[in-house]
């Protein structure tokens, strides 16, 4: 991946899309244009990726001993899943200049850590940036992700509202051929989570070396198009232009927030206790917007 790094030149243009907070496109569909939460980058750092240029909207290097409450917010506690689990507060922290999102068994309970960053910071495509490591362990997957209320609208496909999942680190599928159990799964999900629910995936199959390695991916999100790569890869893991916007339900043109999550499920194949704790150490996540 090219990108190239310069400072911005301040520009201030006033235009209705900016002032109402959204713009209609020619479908007459509405576009939330304008990013919840102000100041949570470094807006005179511009890159330029894929020919396009981009300028910060949100920056977070896990720096201190707590999570930084303006941006981030632990998740509800909620259960998750299928494997009598739950998200905890507890399982998330920051330390040593890392998030860490840990997985565990607790009194017999599988439980793990989950952030979020709604209502602090939302906002609608653009390039997201993370770089992560995380520790291999069944019974379990990480992910980071893209949320949105109007997820459970119906009717319109994702593009009133939908799930994306930039990637969920999966290390045990036991519903896939041996040398196809461990890999990077990324997914739309849109019209609820009900009997309308819709969801298309695509999978990138990685090895056991993936693991406990500083990696970096950025997500690239357009009107267009989903592309998501893998550190200096120049061919993207996830491309949506290879099956088209109609089969990911078209493309999500609402505000989004944030979440960095692991959790316990059937998916994740049975739960190796031996492994645990296990966890994905952040160092940083970046987000930009086209200018």
């Amino acid at each position: 991946m090219k990108q190239y790094i310069k400072t911005k030149t301040l520009a201030v243009i006033l235009s209705a899309s900016i002032l109402t907070g959204c713009m209609t496109t020619g479908d007459d569909s509405i576009i939330e244009d304008t990013p919840i939460g102000q100041n949570l980058g470094n807006s005179e750092e511009v890159i330029t990726f894929n020919e396009k240029k981009y300028s910060q909207t949100f920056y977070d290097d896990f720096e201190g001993t707590e999570l930084d409450t303006t941006r981030w917010e632990k998740c509800p506690e909620w259960p998750r899943q299928d494997a009598g689990g739950y998200w905890k507060n507890s399982c998330s922290s920051v330390k040593d200049g890392n998030l860490i999102i840990e997985a565990k068994i607790e009194n017999g309970t599988p439980i793990s850590g989950a952030i979020r960053s709604k209502g602090k910071f939302e906002q609608t495509r653009g390039l997201y940036k993370i770089r992560f490591k995380a520790e291999k362990a069944s019974g379990l997957w990480y992910a980071f992700w893209l949320m949105s209320d109007k997820e459970k609208n119906i009717g319109n496909g994702a593009k009133d509202g939908g799930e994306i999942d930039i990637f969920e680190i999966l290390p045990n599928d036991p519903w896939m051929p041996e040398n196809q159990k461990t890999y990077l799964n990324s997914a739309v999900h849109w019209d609820g989570y009900g009997e309308a629910h819709k969801s298309h995936g695509s999978r990138y199959y990685i090895e056991d070396s993936f693991y406990q390695q500083w990696h970096e991916i950025t997500f690239e999100w357009t009107k267009d198009y989903y592309k998501a790569y893998l550190d200096d890869s120049e061919s993207p893991f996830w491309d949506s232009t290879k099956e088209g916007a109609d089969v990911w339900g078209g493309i999500v043109q609402s505000r989004n927030y944030m979440k960095i999550t692991a959790e316990f499920g059937r998916w994740g194949g049975p739960i190796d206790q031996t492994a645990l704790p296990a966890r994905m150490y952040v160092d940083w996540v970046k987000v930009y917007k086209e200018e």
